[in-house]
């Protein structure tokens, strides 16, 4: 529907009149996921007239012109206020449609739900209110109307309110479980009741129970497609996924024009077979060739396969489209990246705006920029953006930080930690990473600092009682003290495998090797890892088990063999590499 068709199709109030009139009657409004139900009770009675004040009409008419004026904000904003104002029935029910199509869903939800208290048996309000507090978490309130109509002979919202229970909390949903599986006896000839079911189990990860619900769905309706691609997918989550491919490549060949049921197809392919997931969505565009999201999902494919040429051209034309426009940028700055042509990289990746993409360009940038030595770019880079949402300062600095760490800006990235910190003197993120940045400095003191004052703000932060303990155990000689530490990061975390490592570590250097194995081999059974095994290598080859120790070592480095940690602690005991 055009905007301005949006007064047209809604109707006109009598405002000329200046009085309430007879509220409209009753349109279908469509829901989320599922089409709403038809109405099935005749218009209400006309309401009894009275006069509006004139400054309700005023406002009235103003949002009448406004609307016209495609300034659809200002007539909602109006319409809202005289509903809560003169709670006249044509006003709110006006409202309500008005926040419905622009999308506005708290409007919409609070204007439904009044339509509701004014009118009780209109089912449009109901339709409307269950939808918008489904789809706001409110799942026990979006029941009670879908049984309300479900009552009326109208079993269709059931499956939309079930559609939203991912919104929910668990108590909710086992609440809305409870309740559609107290309707089994009494309506088990609704088909969409246990299309309910099976969506609300789903959204449970009970995927047996869900998988029966959904046969009966589908034995009561053996022609909904609906009902057989949610079949599939449910079958494709429970690790069916050849045979609900299967399922779904038939419902598509029996169904070409089923557009929904082709994009569903598509998306489970994307999974497991990009090249026939791209076929699918090839077909989608050429349908529809002006919509935007089948185009980007086509270029994000093209991407994953490396056709980037193909994946460029799909990028470039969504830059005309607004609301896709910083993912294009992102993703040609990806591509432009990958072809190592970083200066395209950097200049798309600077018009990526607020949104999903713009911490993952914004790492990009900092890593191109940081990597050829550009710190000053960078760091300007991550002021503006510090200026732009000051909100994210502590995230930001720790960042910055961390990249210039990465590539060896050792100094550089204290000084943006401490930066950070004179503006935020008691994060305790910041002086963490300051400390690990300052023990790769050699500032053991500093460090020691650092860390010494995350644990006076947080006594319990395990993970700085572990760093603290560690660094004294590996870089002093304060091993008694080094071990307290680390015991009581164990009784906080006692299943961490870094706090395990570090505790066979200080064993080792306290000189209790037997205890020091059993927690080393425990920590790199948790968590496999090149470091874990440099220590658990070092201490079997002191202790004189050095062929297990190579062999340790080996499996260490074939984890990550860009890891110099192994080949630094062979080099330091004078190991020889195992035999290849």
């Amino acid at each position: 529907m055009k905007p301005t068709a949006l007064f047209v199709a809604l109707g006109i109030l009598a405002l000329v009149a200046g009085c309430a009139t007879q509220a409209p009657e009753p349109e279908v409004v469509e829901a989320q996921a599922q089409p709403a139900p038809e109405p099935v009770e005749p218009a209400p009675e006309p309401v009894k007239e009275r006069p509006f004040a004139p400054d309700t009409l005023y406002s009235l008419m103003v949002a009448e012109l406004a609307g016209h004026q495609q300034r659809f904000d200002i007539a909602l904003s109006n319409y809202v206020q005289q509903a809560y104002e003169t709670r006249d029935l044509g006003v709110v029910a006006r409202a309500a449609r008005i926040a419905r199509f622009m999308e506005e869903h708290r409007a919409a939800l609070e204007m439904s739900v009044l339509w509701v208290e004014l009118e009780p048996g209109n089912n449009e309000a109901r339709v409307l209110a269950a939808s918008e507090l489904a789809e706001a978490g409110r799942l026990n309130e979006a029941f009670a109307h879908a049984e309300y109509l479900l009552a009326k002979g109208n079993p269709l919202l059931l499956q939309t309110v079930a559609a939203f229970a991912g919104k929910g909390t668990d108590i909710e949903r086992e609440q809305l479980l409870a309740g559609l599986q107290a309707l089994e006896a009494s309506h088990a000839d609704q088909q969409p009741l246990w299309m309910a079911l099976a969506l609300t189990y789903q959204q449970q990860g009970q995927f047996e129970p869900a998988l029966a619900a959904v046969a009966k769905a589908v034995a009561l309706e053996p022609d909904s497609n609906q009902a057989q691609a949610l079949q599939a997918r449910l079958r494709y989550q429970s690790g069916d996924q050849v045979g609900a491919l299967r399922q779904m490549a038939v419902l598509v060949d029996t169904s070409p024009e089923d557009q929904r049921l082709r994009l569903q197809y598509a998306r489970l392919l994307a999974s497991t077979d990009l090249e026939k997931a791209a076929e699918q969505f090839e077909v989608l565009l050429a349908d529809h060739p002006g919509d935007v999201d089948l185009q980007l999902s086509l270029g994000l494919i093209r991407f994953e396969q490396q056709r980037f040429d193909e994946a460029e051209v799909l990028f470039a034309e969504l830059l005309d489209v607004e609301r896709r426009r910083s993912t294009a940028h992102y993703y040609l700055a990806r591509i432009a990246q990958e072809q190592r042509d970083y200066q395209s990289a950097l200049n798309h990746y600077l018009k990526v705006e607020i949104g999903p993409d713009f911490m993952p360009a914004l790492v990009q940038t900092l890593e191109i920029l940081v990597a050829a030595g550009e710190l000053e770019p960078a760091h300007t880079r991550m002021e503006a953006v510090r200026a732009k949402v000051p909100q994210t300062h502590e995230r930001l600095y720790a960042l910055e930080a961390e990249i210039l760490a990465k590539y060896g800006h050792l100094d550089a990235a204290e000084q943006v930690l401490t930066q950070g910190l004179t503006q935020l003197p008691e994060s305790t993120q910041l002086l963490y990473s300051r400390a690990l940045v300052n023990e790769r400095r050699d500032m053991i003191d500093l460090a020691e600092r650092d860390l010494r004052r995350v644990i006076r703000f947080e006594p319990n932060n395990a993970t700085a009682l572990n760093a603290l303990g560690y660094t004294l155990a590996d870089r002093t000689e304060r091993y008694q003290e080094a071990y307290e530490l680390i015991k009581q990061a164990h009784l906080l975390k006692p299943d961490d495998a870094a706090i395990i490592d570090s505790l066979g570590w200080v064993q080792y250097r306290l000189g209790n090797y037997a205890e020091a194995i059993l927690r080393l081999r425990e920590a790199l059974k948790l968590y496999p890892d090149p470091e874990i095994a440099a220590h658990l290598g070092e201490v079997l080859w002191v202790t004189g088990q050095q062929q297990e120790a190579l062999e340790v070592w080996q499996a260490g480095i074939e984890l990550n063999p860009r890891n110099s940690i192994i080949p630094n602690a062979m080099k330091r005991l004078g190991a020889e590499p195992a035999d290849e």
